[in-house]
């Protein structure tokens, strides 16, 4: 990777972050215009080159998902992008273009992504600049990824003044915590479920200055819990396999990335509440071209004292499948988790799971009875649940990569 295309990716973003909405708009049609050529080459979306991006059909993920052979420019077959991702899982190199799973993939399809050394660049460069100020890049950092797989997208920063290192999720929480310590990272990246738990551990991490959670919902009393303990505040990153979403600024409002994305809010109906609908306008080996996705996401705040006009919404605290919907009415994941924060703190570990005829909330087995009622009594009532909730104390931490506080089975 050139560092003169990391730092062209740089300014090019600190520059839009003082642009206008409007100016925003114009910017995303010219590099829509510039998309073109690469649509023309990707076998998915070559019918459709040369004309408004209205007109392109709406894909879902799992469509994308179940042929990658498709869904690139590079003419490289599902078949050998699955080896690649194989390959850099296992630490392999895979040469300049690099692919990887994305965290919590599993089954038929699941989520890869395709950088080529370029386009990491620009990456790291739109990345920098919305997560870190300028002052930052001119002091030594230690950048910590506490993630399932590292892969070149991160490991591509190191230089100089950046050492990077990547502890696995799949090490115990004291593995982690000692090698953390250890590292003295000043930038930790961490899902919140591992930063909860080392919180709880006692981690002690006094060279930490920037902090972002990301891959997974956090709650604001989770978050405030983790601030006290880690003694540095928290900022969200919205990313998915399909593109980086946005990202939280200095003031605390979470930003989607308007000067390099068109994302299309889509209503979701009986809810105030809407899906991503994405085009990632920098993207050429793997582009992405409104592809549907399914967080469930807020709008928040309609301006912002840092001046970046990219729109706000609040950190989407579950998906759009795990909507609850009753007959008599429909429960978003923000509610359930304000409701259970309400009742339990941050600190708590539960699972809120909604069946056709009741909701089973999922709690440790160390909390007391008197607490559990509390939580089943103010989910009922803040949530105005017409089902009753059943309480079963068996959760003794999580499965995989990814935390699902929410979820949903009806039918």
């Amino acid at each position: 990777m050139r560092v003169d295309q990391l730092a062209a990716a740089w300014m090019r973003t600190r520059r839009a972050l003082r642009f206008s909405s409007s100016q925003l708009e114009a910017r995303r049609a010219r590099q829509w215009r510039q998309l073109q050529p690469v649509l023309a080459r990707t076998p998915a979306l070559a019918a459709v080159a040369w004309g408004p991006w209205e007109a392109v059909p709406i894909t879902e993920i799992a469509a994308l998902r179940a042929d990658y052979g498709a869904w690139n420019s590079l003419g490289l077959s599902t078949k050998t992008l699955h080896a690649m991702a194989d390959a850099a899982e296992q630490g392999l190199a895979t040469g300049s273009l690099s692919a990887g799973w994305s965290t919590g993939s599993s089954g038929a399809a699941r989520g890869l992504f395709l950088a080529t050394s370029k386009e990491r660049a620009d990456y790291l460069g739109q990345s920098l600049a919305r997560l870190l100020p300028a002052r930052a890049l001119l002091a030594r950092q230690r950048l910590a990824l506490h993630l399932r797989a590292s892969n070149a997208l991160y490991s591509d920063v190191q230089r100089k003044r950046f050492v990077f290192g990547h502890f696995p999720l799949n090490d115990s929480n004291e593995q982690t915590r000692s090698a953390l310590e250890a590292f003295a990272p000043t930038i930790l990246i961490a899902p919140p479920h591992r930063l909860a738990a080392l919180a709880e551990a006692g981690m002690n991490l006094p060279t930490l200055r920037h902090l972002f959670v990301g891959s997974e919902p956090m709650g604001e009393a989770e978050r405030d819990a983790i601030t006290t303990r880690l003694g540095c505040a928290s900022r969200s990153i919205y990313q998915a396999t399909e593109g980086f979403l946005g990202a939280e600024c200095a003031h605390g409002h979470l930003h989607l990335n308007d000067h390099s994305l068109i994302i299309e809010l889509e209503p979701v109906p009986g809810t105030p509440g809407y899906r991503p609908i994405i085009t990632d306008l920098r993207r050429v080996s793997q582009p992405i071209v409104r592809v549907r996705g399914d967080d469930y996401i807020e709008l928040g705040a309609s301006s912002c004292p840092c001046g970046f006009a990219g729109r706000i919404i609040y950190p989407p605290q579950g998906r759009v499948s795990d909507v609850w919907r009753f007959a008599q009415c429909t429960v978003t994941p923000p509610q359930v988790v304000a409701a259970m924060e309400s009742a339990l703190g941050g600190d708590a570990l539960w699972q809120a799971e909604a069946r056709f005829e009741r909701v089973v909330l999922h709690l440790s087995p160390h909390c007391l009875a008197r607490d559990a009622e509390r939580a089943s009594a103010t989910l009922i009532s803040k949530c105005q649940l017409p089902v009753p909730v059943e309480v079963v104390r068996d959760l003794t931490g999580w499965q995989g990569p990814k935390r699902r506080r929410v979820v949903s089975h009806h039918g």
